[in-house]
């Protein structure tokens, strides 16, 4: 791997705020998922300024052994949130005996990441996807992401391209904020005008591919291994300590 940008990646942090409920809301057995969603920020300390928010994420958390300990239908539940880009496609791996949810303690599902143009190009990927292995990956649990064009995932596109803001601080104190619509800040304009979904879909695949994931049968679905990410952190623990010695 090479190094490229290793102060940058040294100023990315992750807040990751978790959802869940221990009884079921809309649908029986949904209380084995734990929801997430973040944000991905450069830190800016020294020039005395607030994070600047860079990406947003989404994923879920599937507790499969307490959905086993307790009988739970795991078939019926994944049918019932088919309304999802993630969980239609797992029913067709499903079905074609590409994967089996029961042989795992725990599955993450990611169900999107948004980069801002600017840095779509250095590393912030790998770096999510490292912070993912490091908080919840090991030994029974799969690391599962969906690589689909957001502008080819209705739910998400609506909801970036219609309703987000995205909220900008440039004081510590918030004298000095503005929002800006997420079509504009994450330049999805440009994502629209490149209809050419072959392409699109390609390099999708070629960064879920560098980042450790094989692709289940012919689905949109990745699954993790964990070879590569492990690489690139001992990789990048080398070319510090080289650095500061």
């Amino acid at each position: 791997m090479e190094i490229t940008d290793l102060e940058f990646w040294g100023n990315l942090a992750f807040k990751t705020l978790a959802y869940r409920k221990n009884f079921d809301l809309v649908t029986p057995d949904e209380n084995i998922i734990t929801m997430y969603d973040g944000m991905v920020s450069e830190l800016r300390i020294p020039e005395k300024k607030p994070p600047k928010l860079i990406g947003e994420y989404e994923f879920s958390v599937w507790n499969i052994e307490l959905g086993k300990k307790l009988g739970f239908n795991l078939d019926y539940l994944v049918e019932s949130f088919a309304v999802e880009d993630t969980y239609t496609e797992l029913i067709g791996v499903m079905n074609e005996s590409g994967i089996d949810l029961k042989n795992y303690q725990r599955v993450l599902f990611i169900h999107s990441l948004i980069l801002n143009k600017n840095y779509r190009k250095r590393g912030v990927t790998e770096e999510f996807i490292e912070m993912l292995y490091r908080d919840f990956y090991s030994e029974g649990v799969a690391i599962i992401t969906l690589a689909k064009p957001i502008q080819d995932n209705i739910i998400y596109f609506d909801h970036y391209y219609n309703d987000r803001k995205v909220v900008i601080r440039e004081t510590l104190d918030n004298t000095i904020t503005y929002d800006i619509p997420a079509i504009q800040y994450y330049s999805l304009d440009d994502l629209v005008k490149n209809d050419d979904r072959e392409l699109n879909e390609y390099k999708l695949f070629a960064v879920a591919q560098r980042c450790g994931f094989e692709r289940l049968n012919d689905s949109k679905l990745f699954i993790f291994h964990p070879e590569k990410i492990l690489k690139r952190i001992r990789t990048k623990l080398k070319h510090q300590q080289t650095t500061h010695f």
